[in-house]
């Protein structure tokens, strides 16, 4: 449970004026344990607050991180079967 923590931050953070890292997504995990008290299992519910945010950001700030690590970290052949390129050739980063 603790570790999708980073894949859920990559997606739901994003650079704001005040702060580099800023959550713009609300989390609700609901853990299930059997009666000694031991996890079997969980639901991760998340929540974007700021759906705007994908299509335009305020001067200053930048989109989701997810997008950026995408554009940087991909391989030539994903980037190829996605269509993207680096972060400054799309519009959506480059605000």
């Amino acid at each position: 449970v603790l570790q999708s923590n980073p894949i859920t931050e990559a997606l739901g953070n994003a650079k704001t004026c005040r702060n580099n890292n800023s959550s713009r997504f609300g989390k609700f995990v609901k853990v299930h344990m059997d009666r000694s008290g031991l996890i079997q299992g969980a639901v991760i519910d998340h929540y974007l607050l700021e759906k705007p945010r994908v299509t335009h950001q305020p001067q200053g700030e930048r989109n989701y991180h997810a997008f950026y690590q995408l554009c940087a970290g991909a391989g030539p052949e994903l980037k190829k079967q996605l269509g993207i390129g680096s972060a400054e050739q799309h519009t959506y980063t480059s605000q």
